[in-house]
């Protein structure tokens, strides 16, 4: 699983990016080969102001050209990283069910106008 973590309005620090990996690995691990690529984007909405401006965006690219985008906003961005990545392992698991339910109606379909032409 390749991830990828970018921050915008504050420095990335190693612990930071090393969290963000470690909480994306974990929720995703199970999925890891069916997923493309990860992308993590955090960010500082009201820079030193304070309240729930932490903002993480996970991106989760999947084989068939299917994005997953999950966005959380808290003031914490260690708990906003967690939620996301919670949120995240959901929001693939629930795609990849329901590309697996329509996956034989496709195929049966297929067959169907296959036969028909011969």
């Amino acid at each position: 699983m390749n991830i990828r973590i970018q921050a915008k309005d504050f420095p990335l620090t190693p612990g930071i990016r090393n969290d963000a990996t470690l909480q994306v690995e974990r929720a995703l691990a199970r999925f890891d080969s069916r997923i493309v690529n990860v992308d993590v984007f955090l960010s500082d909405v009201n820079g030193p102001k304070g309240g729930p401006d932490k903002v993480c965006t996970i991106r989760v690219q999947l084989p068939n050209r299917t994005t997953v985008p999950i966005e959380t906003t808290e003031s914490d961005l260690y708990s906003a990283i967690r939620q996301s990545a919670a949120r995240a392992r959901r929001a693939v698991r629930r795609t990849l069910a329901k590309q697996q339910r329509l996956e034989p109606k496709a195929i049966r379909a297929f067959r169907y106008t296959e036969d028909a032409v011969t």
